[in-house]
């Protein structure tokens, strides 16, 4: 067994535990005393880059059987229901050579989670009706998926491999990759994934990975009882072939009817395979290095930017460099000279990289890392690998402008070369990549911070509100502990305009936000329909001269531009709805709201908020007044809400039924919540499995500025507007009510599970952001949670039927929303 203590990103007391079974498979437990809820993953090394070459496509279908009944739970379902019951949710990902599927449960539901977790994985049913219903379940994803620009991305990036490498060809899988007509040749496609399920899915190629607050022994047991069921007989991990392709420009775009284009240019560096310790330490700090704040602000010097991003991705089995730009209309004027900027600062960055250099801690997210480590482990690899001091030349022979691969905007002055025969995305191969003959834009220095003499208060301050003159509140203390300090400042501005003016902002102090975290401060930027806020945490000396920065730089109206909302998947698409419109009601605010605390003193806070509030308080718009967008329900029939439409994208239709609370106290946020966790499973299975009406059928929870919302979403490739929205009427009539009548039992039952939600903060993090939005909403609670934790013990089952009964009788408020296809659709296939 192998230990790991204090691991950096972690809350204090964590650790680590690794063992490995007789059989094969690796279990790692990762103890968390704070944590409210279990993390498990179970990961299989095998992706769609193992699939047999006749069949891409197989280890998504695969992934999507797993669902379909197991040995000791036979329905199509089941887990789910399970899941569902237990106020957890799960998800699952097939990547190039990893899949794994994840959930997140209450803490005494784990060792029941892990018995259906390895059932699953291990004794799939693999019933031949329930994979023809998945063929058609893919087909459908990748008929959506050509709306996605990241799919023809991904069909532009295999333009940079090896034509006999695996990922030089497509493999989300469709109904034809899976034998055409999977009516005609079922047994085909069974044996088929039968026998890659039984080559692939063992001990030797699987890891379980646990994250929770038992005791890491414990967790360790749980596992080990788990793994020590799974059969071995995989074998040996494959070789894997060399990847790269010679060094070539792929200008890509998609089809012009069916998805936007993305401008953005990715500069890809291949890496030795695998990654010795120093290079590993060497391409982390290079990509640290690289959004230190200098880059981007050379870069925005010229207006070519809108945002920047580095990153060393070291998990696979072919490690890469990645320097990937947002290109603004000027920017993309100047792709030549951006590239030579770029390739001449990371060659020179890998010759002169200081040693040891001081990168950032950054906390890891207790639902991603998790998947994280146990991707790693299947593969073989090091669980934490081990560290080592870095050379500063360890990686600059890879590093050369010569090794340079790119991905770029296709312009539309140019015509494509090829065309890619599954996705229909536009290509062009321009060679050789690196640009001669122009000159690297001069360097630009990365913002800095001034560091401010602070003062000792004589006397303590109790946490709470501690001053308010012109109507500017400042509270005290409170909130996280291990947080040195933190300031944050929020005011009203115009709702209508919000994802925009956030963008914009986001885009003016990119240099200024990295240039902050690689000197040690944290720095969130905000805007939602109560307002816009800026929080940072830190050095106490520098939070005030870091926050100046920022609010000179926010502007209260901007240019509408596209909006993020407007990309993605259509089910993404319409939940991103519940989040971005204004809460209905708005209450009168004071103009400015501030909070500071940690080893900042209480004079200094009030000073600097002051100092910052004089420098804001100008450019404010007229304060906001008690207001309310909240309307009484337009009809008693649900169907008859208001509509409203999105704009058209692909071949689906879709519709969500938005359901808004009557208030936002934590009363209703828990109602919703649970109303969601009786209803989420059982809509599933009624619309998609049931009715066959789409492959996505979910209900989910949002939460507006604070205000507690529903979203009933299905999307169909065949289904119309007026099927959808029947069916999704008739699930909240017919048996909304019902699932949401509990008796006592699986009431409390319930009931303890949101507990893994509203309890304790599992992070400083998580403390300082419940505890800053709060206070935005109006609270005077310096520990939201204990309200929240009342309010749930005080629910009765009566409480959550009543709300049920309401939605189905149409006495709450909402509306509906609706997307069908464009007149003209291009069909590749």
């Amino acid at each position: 067994m192998t230990t790991h203590c204090g691991v950096a990103g972690l809350p204090p007391g964590s650790h680590l535990a690794e063992r490995r079974l007789a059989n094969g498979l690796r279990a790692l437990a990762i103890e968390v005393p704070t944590a409210r809820q279990a993390r498990l993953v179970a990961a299989v090394g095998a992706g769609y880059l193992d699939e047999p070459t006749a069949w891409p496509g197989l280890a998504h279908l695969l992934e999507h059987a797993l669902f379909l009944g197991s040995a000791r739970h036979p329905q199509p379902g089941d887990f789910a229901t399970w899941v569902g019951e237990q106020g957890g949710r799960y998800n699952a990902h097939t990547g190039e050579y990893t899949t794994d599927v994840h959930l997140n449960l209450p803490p005494d539901a784990t060792e029941a989670g892990l018995e259906r977790l390895v059932d699953i994985l291990i004794h799939p049913t693999l019933a031949c009706d329930g994979i023809a219903s998945e063929v058609d379940v893919i087909e459908a994803e990748f008929r959506a998926r050509l709306a996605d620009p990241e799919l023809h991305r991904q069909a532009a990036m295999s333009r940079l491999f090896q034509p006999s490498h695996p990922a030089a060809h497509f493999h989300h899988g469709h109904r034809r990759s899976l034998g055409g007509s999977v009516d005609s040749n079922p047994r085909a496609l069974h044996e088929a994934l039968t026998g890659f399920h039984a080559s692939h899915y063992r001990a030797e190629r699987i890891s379980l990975v646990l994250l929770g607050p038992q005791p890491a022994n414990r967790q360790l047991a749980l596992l080990t009882a788990a793994g020590d069921s799974i059969p071995a007989g995989a074998g040996d991990l494959p070789c894997r072939p060399p990847r790269w392709a010679a060094a070539v420009r792929v200008q890509w775009r998609p089809p012009s009817d069916l998805a936007p284009i993305p401008m953005t240019l990715e500069l890809l560096w291949p890496l030795p395979e695998p990654l010795s310790p120093a290079q590993r330490q060497a391409g982390e700090c290079l990509a640290t290095a690289l959004c230190d704040g200098a880059l981007a602000a050379t870069l925005q010097h010229h207006a070519a930017i809108l945002d920047l991003d580095a990153e060393l991705n070291a998990d696979t089995t072919t490690p890469v460099l990645s320097l990937t730009l947002s290109l603004s209309p000027a920017g993309q004027q100047q792709i030549e000279t951006l590239l030579t900027t770029c390739q001449a600062w990371v060659a020179d960055l890998a010759k002169r990289l200081p040693t040891p250099v001081a990168c950032p801690t950054v906390p890891h997210d207790l639902d991603t890392w998790p998947r994280t480590l146990a991707q790693r482990l299947s593969l073989g690899e090091a669980a934490i690998p081990p560290s080592a001091d870095a050379a500063p030349d360890a990686l600059s022979d890879w590093l050369h402008a010569d090794k340079c691969r790119v991905l770029e905007p296709l312009p539309a002055s140019r015509k494509a070369c090829e065309t890619a025969s599954e996705t229909g995305t536009l290509l062009r191969l321009v060679s050789p990549p690196m640009t001669t003959g122009i000159s690297p834009w001069p360097r630009q220095p990365p913002p800095t911070f001034e560091c401010r003499s602070l003062v000792s208060d004589t006397m303590s301050v109790t946490p709470g509100l501690v001053a308010t003159d012109d109507d500017f509140p400042l509270w005290w203390g409170g909130g996280p502990p291990l947080i040195d300090a933190y300031l944050g400042l929020a005011w009203p501005a115009p709702p209508s305009e919000s994802s925009a003016r956030l963008r914009h902002w986001h885009q003016c102090t990119l240099p200024l936000r990295q240039a902050a975290f690689a000197q040690g401060l944290n720095l969130t930027l905000g805007s939602d329909g109560r307002g816009d806020w800026a929080l940072s945490w830190g050095d106490a000396g520098r939070l005030e001269s870091c926050l100046a920065q920022v609010l000179a730089a926010w502007q209260p109206h901007v240019e509408k531009s596209a909006d993020a909302s407007e990309q993605g998947l259509l089910a993404q698409r319409l939940l991103a709805r519940l989040d971005d419109l204004p809460p209905p009601d708005l209450y009168s605010q004071p103009t400015l709201v501030a909070w500071a605390g940690g080893t900042m003193s209480a004079s200094d806070a009030m000073a600097s908020c002051r100092r910052l509030a004089v420098a804001l308080r100008d450019r404010l718009p007229s304060p906001a007044t008690s207001h309310s967008h909240h309307t009484s329900p337009a009809s008693a029939d649900i169907a008859h809400w208001p509509t409203q439409w999105l704009s058209s994208q692909g071949e689906d239709q879709a519709v969500m039924l938005q359901v808004d609370a009557p208030d936002d106290s934590p009363t209703s946020q828990t109602l919703f919540q649970l109303l969601a966790q009786c209803h989420d499973a059982p809509f599933h299975y009624e619309l998609r499995q049931h009715r066959h009406l789409g492959y996505v059928a979910a209900v989910r929870y949002r939460e507006a500025s604070g205000w507690p919302r529903l979203g009933y979403v299905v999307q169909s490739p065949s289904a119309d507007i007026a099927i959808l929205r029947q069916a999704v009427c008739e699930f909240l009539i017919t048996q909304g009510t019902r699932l949401a009548h509990l008796d006592a039992t699986v009431f409390e039952r319930r009931r303890q599970a949101l507990t893994a939600t509203w309890g304790p903060p599992e992070t400083p993090e998580d403390a300082l952001s419940k505890t800053w939005q709060a206070l935005r909403r109006g609270s005077e609670n310096l520990a939201p949670w204990q309200a929240q934790e009342a309010s749930l013990a005080a629910l009765t089952p009566g409480m959550l039927a009543s709300l049920a009964d309401a939605l189905a009788a149409g006495r709450l408020s909402g509306q509906w929303w609706f997307h069908t296809p464009s007149p003209v659709v291009r069909h590749w296939l």
